[in-house]
């Protein structure tokens, strides 16, 4: 079985069922991987970087290629977490940004008094 491992202040790693979408696995893991879109190739919220082990993911096909062009992520270490199967052992990083923009909009809504 594969070895998945995601690199992030609240990162998971472990081994996961061979064909599993990264964003499959992270679920498995109990991993939260956003992915507003619901899996469907639509955003890039699910995005992620490959760190070691890109030769172990699923080839980027038309769908996932369109969505990187779409938002300028041309560098091949991109990679959409709902479109990338894992073939074989792969670390991704997570960037933090997207859970602290989340997490500091929800503080300052709460935070704020009758606006």
């Amino acid at each position: 079985m594969p070895h998945i491992t995601f690199i992030h202040p609240e990162g998971k790693s472990g081994e996961v069922q061979e064909n599993l979408t990264l964003l499959e696995a992270a679920d498995v893991l109990g991993f939260p991987l956003n992915h507003e879109c619901g899996g469907n190739a639509s955003c890039s919220t699910c995005r992620v970087e490959v760190m070691v082990g890109g030769e172990n993911l699923s080839e980027i096909d038309f769908e996932e290629q369109d969505m990187l062009d779409r938002e300028a992520l041309t560098e091949p270490y991109y990679r959409l977490g709902c479109q990338a199967r894992i073939l074989g052992d792969v670390m991704v990083q997570v960037r933090e940004e997207k859970w602290g923009n989340t997490q500091a909009a929800t503080e300052k809504g709460s935070n704020t008094s009758g606006g």
